[in-house]
């Protein structure tokens, strides 16, 4: 007998899908929930199986219509990330000049995307956002329904340097050009007298820049610009001292070997010995502190002899070039950091 009821119970539990037993407060309070979810969810994929029908439907009148839908995207070349707030310009490559663009407004905060219904064609687009550099026009064809146009832009590096006296440090008034690799000019102006703060925008995909700068009573100056992070700015030999720094001169770490960087300085050492052929000059080499004052001492005369040699090299007669090493014996600011001992690691040019 047992049994037979409990074969009826268990029909009776399949039939009907709920206990014989009474449910607790709680346990009613969690199956309500679980209902409620269950019509939610359902809710939620009829409404997106809608939207897709509709968006079916929309995209199918549109191609019978001839317009198509175009995406334009913008993104930071460097890094990949999505810019919105992007000017976006698309236009028919056939449109007269002065026309009206087609689009002509900022990419979204969303996607940093504009989109508009084109009919199949050629067009161009271009895109322009603060702080980057504007893109190259883009042409493209536009055939299909729902097309993809992505623009890249290239962050700007703004350069901002100083032109100063490089016994003083005081503000020089001065002519400055700045040049690219292929000697086109990106900057002309003159420094200012109270600040003498020049800034620049500068593409850092390009191999080099390079600096020039005349001013009254200075020696011209002239320097390549590598990495815009690291340029030290313009400072200007006055004419009239009997000694001044020989500037972006760099040799090989505790050797005598001068870098292929050093030469433009080296050119524009050149330049005015050649400019003056009753000039001679001693050449003058500075060391850190570290390292032995014997090993500092040998190291500051080759490196002298070295310069000297280059000048020789290009035409100049030797007899106007002395040489003198004078170690770690003369630092001009304390060896107690990186930046100070790289500012006493120097070549002087004494005018005799």
């Amino acid at each position: 007998m047992y049994r037979f009821w409990l074969i009826v119970s268990m029909l009776l539990l399949s039939v009907l899908g709920e206990p014989l037993y009474a449910l607790t407060p709680a346990q009613k309070r969690a199956k309500a929930k679980e209902v409620q979810l269950r019509k939610r969810e359902a809710a939620k994929r009829k409404a997106e199986k809608k939207k897709e029908a509709q968006r079916r439907a929309a995209k199918r009148k549109r191609i019978k219509e001839g317009k198509l839908l175009l995406y334009v995207y913008s993104y930071d070349l460097r890094t990949g990330d999505p810019l919105p707030a992007t000017h976006i310009q698309v236009q028919d490559v056939n449109a007269r000049p002065g026309k009206r663009p087609l689009i002509n407004k900022a990419t979204d905060t969303k996607r940093a995307r504009v989109n508009k219904t084109l009919p199949a064609g050629r067009y161009w687009a271009y895109a322009a956002k603060t702080g980057y550099f504007a893109s190259d026009t883009l042409r493209f064809d536009h055939r299909d329904d729902e097309d993809t146009v992505r623009i890249a832009l290239y962050p700007e590096t703004r350069l901002t340097f100083t032109v100063t006296d490089s016994l003083t440090s005081r503000p020089v008034v001065a002519n400055v050009i700045v040049r690219n690799h292929e000697q086109r000019k990106v900057m002309q102006t003159t420094s200012d007298s109270l600040h003498a703060t020049l800034a620049v925008l500068l593409d850092d995909r390009m191999p080099f820049y390079t600096v020039e700068a005349t001013a009254i009573n200075y020696f011209p100056f002239r320097d390549t610009i590598a990495d815009p992070h690291h340029f030290g700015g313009i400072r200007m030999s006055p004419r009239e001292v009997k000694t001044f720094v020989l500037h972006n001169i760099y040799f090989a770490t505790g050797k005598t070997q001068i870098l292929p960087s050093s030469e433009p300085a080296l050119q524009e050492l050149y330049r005015f010995l050649q400019s003056r052929p009753n000039q001679s000059i001693r050449i003058v080499g500075h060391t850190d502190n570290i390292g032995s004052d014997r090993s500092n001492q040998a190291l500051s005369e080759g490196r002298c002899k070295e310069v000297r040699q280059a000048m020789i090299d290009r035409g100049i007669a030797p007899g106007r070039i002395q040489t003198e090493g004078r170690g770690e014996r003369d630092p001009i600011v304390p060896n107690d950091s990186d930046e100070h001992r790289q500012m006493n690691r120097r070549v002087e040019i004494v005018l005799l």
